[in-house]
């Protein structure tokens, strides 16, 4: 069984990994187009609601609220970000809808469901599912038209692998929150510390993908 220290040092590491990703759009920000401009911002606005959540939990206040506005403001930017890799203009109306849509649901899981006390897996579980629709749906535009030579050196594949990853798990686990909660508060951090691993993955593949950046391309 993992022990207190490290299940914090573990959390304390996924909040910080962020650091990361931001250190490579600094190298590498004149050689980005547009999704990757996109990306930058979402990185960026991910950072300071981190540092805001962080400070209310020093403070022991409730940091609850910046979840529920971070999905939504997440999933617009994700959502973003594929629209740009995408040319057909039938997915790009589809995802347009679905980020109004998605709005709409958070709104009202907020208001109706669960308020902005309390974690908003109704959402979080919803975005997890789109947005790994979305990063299979890019794989097999991809395979299909074979029109990348080398995939793994392809700065895009390790974004899309680092967004199928991380929401593939949390799907899983913001699903799962209501079994969660019914067992000991130990087995419950240690759940958690699972999505403390997959966030600091999220980021190391983001970083890697920024890295592999190496001139201003066409979308894909």
């Amino acid at each position: 069984m993992f022990t207190a220290s490290f299940l914090r040092t573990v959390s304390e590491i996924a909040q910080l990994s962020i650091l990361v990703p931001l250190l490579m759009i600094l190298i590498r920000f004149k050689r980005f187009g547009k999704p990757f401009i996109t990306l930058s911002v979402l990185l960026v606005m991910a950072s300071i609601i981190s540092f805001m959540a962080y400070i209310h939990y020093a403070k022991e206040e409730n940091n609850m609220y910046l979840l529920h506005i971070y999905t939504i403001l997440e999933y617009i930017g994700w959502t973003f970000f594929y629209y740009q890799l995408f040319e057909s203009k039938i997915i790009k109306k589809v995802l347009v809808v679905l980020i109004i849509l998605f709005v709409l649901f958070s709104i009202a899981n907020t208001i109706f469901w669960q308020p902005l006390e309390i974690n908003n897996s109704h959402s979080r579980s919803l975005e997890g599912f789109l947005l790994v629709c979305f990063a299979v749906t890019w794989l097999y535009k991809v395979f299909v038209d074979s029109a990348i030579k080398n995939i793994e050196k392809h700065p895009v594949f390790w974004i899309n692998t680092a967004v199928l990853i991380y929401f593939s798990g949390n799907f899983v686990l913001f699903t799962a929150q209501d079994l969660l909660l019914e067992i000991t508060l130990k087995e419950f951090i240690v759940a958690w510390t699972l999505h403390g691993f997959f966030l600091i993955l999220h980021y190391l593949l983001i970083s890697l993908g920024i890295w592999l950046k190496k001139h201003r391309t066409a979308h894909h």
